[in-house]
């Protein structure tokens, strides 16, 4: 019988998952602080949802399979199509602004590497409803503080799809070629887009990066097309909330995402440490998806951190996860003051983290445990002790041990 675990996938140890929780419980609490919710979708849908809009990246890693009545199925590979066909199910009469999250695996057949799983989580938020500016600022906001939160350092690039799109338009570039191109751009596949445009300006503006004069530079190249004129304004607009917030970035409009259901402003946040998997989040606008599933129009956009990568970078960056440990044990000496020792486990539980000796050890192997996992303080249930309603308190940082009475052992904690 064949025991390890499948390629691609990972066991987490209680000390993995100690980090995990902590990094999910930082990220969770900048999430509810701006109003968002969150909900939970299949872990497996209809294969078309994703082969709709999402695009080649994905379509050609999806677990995908045939269910016993001869439908296609897949494993869910990213959260956002999912979100937007339970909105067009569930949610559409839901006052707006509608503001969702959530915390899932997530599954793709991809060859692994340092950073990149076939079962892999996302923690990311959608924000449906609201068209402007103030949306996209918003949620680049609750990206950035949750990353500072953390304590990771972290570098965002934005763009925006518009500006590129509309050039293309504005040159009658067929809409498959478009994404073609736009695919080329988002894996930086230089050589790939030669073949497919010989325009200069194409090359001159997805190499545009840096501060606000990018978006003089854009202009010079983009005056008579006016599709991308609107979105060079919008994304104007963005960055002078985050001005505004005092968020730092860098405007580059070589981000083109692996997601065809982008249509407007886009980034993506890297750290160090994680090579070439340094991309850590990535988001944008996708004005365009509800209305493929509900027939209805509805502006949105979110993003998605992959969460592996936030948690590998936060222990590159050595941010140190705060745990906590185990207050007390309980050793009960011999079998006779066991069920008085389980009564006074009970009552520490209620303010503190007690473990009970399960496994019929003599005090000495129950100290040595007690060290072992760093206990602070060793609660010793005797006969004699207990005859005068008393047991032992043993220090095990110092050693000290002290007679206590069994109604003063909380106090004796503090």
């Amino acid at each position: 019988m064949k025991t390890e675990k499948p390629k691609g996938t990972r066991d987490f140890t209680p000390e993995d998952m100690e980090s995990r929780r902590h990094v999910e419980k930082e990220i969770t609490d900048v999430f509810e602080r701006y109003g968002f919710r969150q909900i939970r979708t299949p872990s497996f849908e209809h294969a078309e949802l994703f082969e709709i809009k999402s695009g080649e990246e994905i379509t050609t890693h999806m677990y995908a399979f045939k269910d016993k009545k001869d439908r296609t199925l897949c494993l869910r590979p990213e959260e956002t199509a999912p979100v937007c066909r339970m909105f067009a199910e569930t949610l559409r009469t839901r006052p707006r602004p509608l503001k969702l999250y959530y915390f899932d695996p997530m599954f793709r057949y991809e060859e692994p590497q340092k950073g990149r799983y076939r079962e892999f989580w996302q923690m990311g938020l959608e924000l449906i409803g609201p068209p402007g500016p103030e949306s996209d600022a918003e949620v680049i906001s609750i990206a950035y503080e949750s990353l500072k939160r953390i304590g990771l350092s972290s570098a965002l690039e934005i763009g925006h799809l518009g500006i590129i799109k509309g050039f293309l338009e504005d040159r009658k570039i067929p809409e498959d070629t478009q994404r073609k191109i736009l695919a080329c751009i988002d894996k930086k596949d230089t050589e790939g887009l030669k073949k497919l445009s010989t325009e200069k300006t194409l090359f001159e503006l997805i190499g545009l990066a840096g501060g606000k004069e990018v978006l003089g530079k854009a202009e010079k190249h983009l005056k008579n097309c006016d599709r991308s004129m609107k979105a060079l304004s919008e994304l104007g607009e963005i960055i002078s909330i985050l001005d505004l917030l005092g968020i730092g970035y860098l405007i580059n409009l070589g981000i083109a995402r692996g997601l065809e259901y982008y249509t407007g402003m886009v980034f993506e946040m890297r750290v160090q440490g994680l090579g070439a998997q340094n991309q850590i989040c990535g988001g944008g606008r996708y004005d365009n998806l509800i209305g493929l599933f509900s027939g209805i129009s509805v502006p949105a956009v979110g993003f998605a951190f992959g969460f592996d990568r936030v948690v590998e970078a936060a222990q590159f960056q050595k941010i140190k996860t705060p745990v906590r440990g185990i207050d007390v044990v309980v050793a009960p000496v011999s079998p006779d003051v066991k069920k008085e020792a389980l009564k006074i486990a009970a009552t520490l539980r209620k303010d503190y983290v007690v473990l009970f000796d399960l496994m019929n050890r003599k005090l000495g192997k129950v100290l040595e445990y007690a060290a072992e996992t760093n206990a602070r303080y060793v609660v010793i249930v005797g006969s004699k002790d207990l005859a005068e309603g008393c047991v032992t308190l043993r220090d095990m940082k110092s050693g000290v041990q002290k007679t206590v009475k069994i109604e003063d052992i909380g106090g004796a904690l503090r």
